[in-house]
């Protein structure tokens, strides 16, 4: 079986299919994987597709001993959600164009395909078992935090206002169609499938917001444009984030929603959802003015504090979206799911009351 055929289910990444690909990248220069175990990994943490870890067992040569594959969700309004937004596909451009050189040092990809008919996708990546990961629902501690968003930093700077990322196709900015009118239709009701089991979460004061998000996330990702713009991960919370303590680095996955933005979009998303309410609100100024020292010093010039504020509020006005999101399309299979929703809601809300960040709506 070829590595360019692309296994719709965890089925069909076969023995065959896996030394093929193997093959391919140079992972496996002789002998065969002549069975593969697979188990499901990250149940509740990734709801826009699904991983598996694999153990192959190999024959006459030796590779990885363990890898991650990441998939085609099967439930098929999250499938209409990351068509959508072209999410499946431009993961696994990043991965095949832009990994190796990242700063923020996504695993290496031993295969990544996309099928543009069917919307089928794979990421056969290394398996970073090995690194330190922080509960999403406890928050991680600030001095992890500051870690992160220095290494936010590194990476936005070095594609600040860049040329060769504005001239990949992939790379668009939220505001560029369709994925306004896009936003518009998958949130149309998105409040109304919500409402039951995350209303008393959410601020009264935000429900009419979250009421009309059909019409406020889409003029907001339209004014984007505006605006100074980098490399944003665009998803950067504990889940896709693993600490190598050995190399004092870190690891990002999950790059799907990658896109040109605000820098500071990542850090109010990672802010606002990673550190517990108590920690943002104490710490977020000070890890703010640390992110903006360092993009100056890495050459980055005419952005101002004052606009990276702005930016930081208006972005963390936009995170609603997520939860609001994921809260009525996706699925929920799960208790930690559930839990994950859960706290997005609570986390985003008290940053937009904390910021005053309604503000930032549009008239």
């Amino acid at each position: 079986m070829a590595a360019q055929t692309i296994p719709a289910t965890i089925d069909a990444v076969t023995p065959g299919w896996l030394t093929e690909a193997l093959r391919a990248d140079g992972a496996l220069t002789q002998g065969a994987v002549v069975d593969v175990d697979s188990e499901p990994i990250g149940l509740g943490v990734g709801v826009m597709a699904l991983l598996y870890r694999l153990a192959p067992t190999y024959e006459g040569g030796d590779g990885p001993r363990t890898l991650v594959a990441k998939l085609g969700s099967q439930h098929e309004q999250t499938r209409q959600v990351a068509r959508g937004y072209r999410f499946y596909e431009r993961e696994v451009a990043i991965y095949r164009d832009l990994a190796p050189g990242l700063q923020l040092n996504p695993p290496h990809a031993y295969a990544a395909r996309h099928d543009p008919e069917s919307d089928d996708f794979i990421v056969l990546m290394r398996d970073l078992g090995d690194h330190r990961v922080c509960s999403q629902l406890e928050g991680c501690s600030v001095e992890d935090a500051r870690s992160v968003v220095d290494a936010l930093a590194t990476h936005h700077a070095e594609w600040w206002m860049s040329d060769e990322l504005a001239a990949l196709p992939y790379m668009q900015t939220p505001g560029d169609a369709p994925y306004p009118q896009f936003h518009a239709q998958a949130t149309k009701e998105a409040w109304t499938a919500c409402a039951g089991a995350f209303g008393d979460v959410v601020p009264v004061s935000l429900h009419p917001i979250a009421e009309r998000w059909a019409d406020i996330g889409p003029a907001m990702m339209e004014d984007t444009v505006n605006h100074p713009w980098t490399f944003a991960h665009g998803d950067v919370r504990l889940d896709n984030v693993f600490f190598d303590d050995v190399a004092g680095s870190l690891s990002l996955v999950d790059w799907q929603i990658g896109f040109r933005t605000a820098g500071a979009f990542d850090v109010a998303y990672f802010l606002g959802q990673s550190l517990k309410v108590e920690d943002r609100r104490e710490h977020e100024d000070e890890i703010l003015r640390a992110y903006h020292d360092a993009l100056v010093e890495r050459g980055v010039s005419g952005y101002s504090w004052d606009d990276c504020w702005s930016d930081y509020v208006r972005s963390a006005m936009f995170s609603f979206c997520y939860p609001l999101t994921a809260g009525a399309s996706l699925d929920l299979v799960n208790d930690r799911a559930v839990e994950l929703v859960t706290s997005m809601f609570e986390r985003v809300s008290s940053a937009i009351v904390d910021l005053d960040a309604t503000r930032y709506l549009p008239e």
